[in-house]
């Protein structure tokens, strides 16, 4: 009577007759585990981090590099709004052991960023965390009309990602700013109409997926930037080269 051995997988339930197969099987396993692993942040410890960065005094230009500083936390974030997609992370394209696995993007630069202060951001598809939402501007809040815009930054804004491109069709780097449920999220920066693409990348000798979208974000969302803006307002009317700051209570 012939006797077989084989290994199981704790994990999977998988059993191998081959120790080499089983022993690749666990190191996939363990990469996919060390990728994933990456986008999970503490709520509490996230909670922290967010609240502090929200109050730092900065110009919406220190803000974009603070974003490519930072990634790794607008990722953890755009994780949890789109987990289907988020889910191929880790997995392999093919089941051969020259398989390309899905990475989390890295957000290498953004190509355009043409952002501004603006008194007046629409609010028609987007709104700060305490605001409210108002298309057609018939939104009415105690019978009141709703406001129809807020003070903050908005304009256009394009970034490239490196990705491979075995994965090319899954868009994971246009989610750098989606929050839960479509909204802001804890990135607070909203994106309306635009679209994506991949080529090589010349510049950083790699494949690249590139973005661009319309851009919108509040000063309620950001009040250390709206302090930012306010001081260097206040400076401006000092010298009398404008009458007044246009949101108030970021100086207070």
């Amino acid at each position: 009577m012939s006797q077989i051995t084989v290994w199981k997988c704790d994990n999977t339930g998988k059993l191998f007759e081959d120790k080499d197969k089983y022993q690749a099987h666990l190191r996939k396993l363990a990469r996919e585990r060390n990728t994933k692993r990456k986008l999970t942040v503490v709520e509490a410890e996230a909670d922290a981090w967010w609240a502090r960065a929200y109050e730092t005094e900065m110009t919406i230009q220190e803000w974009k590099q603070f974003v490519i500083n930072n990634q790794a936390r607008f990722w953890a974030e755009a994780a949890k709004a789109d987990p289907h997609d988020w889910s191929y992370v880790g997995k392999s394209h093919n089941r051969r052991k020259s398989g390309v696995y899905c990475p989390i993007p890295e957000l290498l630069e953004f190509t355009t960023f043409d952002v501004r202060w603006n008194p007046a951001v629409s609010n028609s598809h987007s709104c700060p965390h305490n605001g409210v939402t108002n298309w057609g501007g018939k939104e009415q809040i105690d019978g009141q009309l709703a406001p129809r815009n807020y003070p903050g930054w908005s304009g256009r804004v394009e970034w490239i990602v490196k990705w491979p491109e075995e994965w090319d069709g899954v868009y994971l780097g246009s989610d750098l700013f989606k929050g839960l449920f479509g909204q802001g999220g804890r990135q607070r920066a909203h994106t309306g109409t635009g679209g994506g693409g991949m080529r090589y990348n010349e510049k950083h000798k790699c494949h690249t997926q590139s973005f661009g979208y319309d851009f919108r974000m509040y000063a309620a969302d950001w009040p250390g930037m709206a302090r930012a803006i306010a001081k260097e307002q206040m400076m401006q009317v000092l010298k009398g080269e404008r009458t007044s700051i246009d949101w108030a209570e970021a100086a207070l």
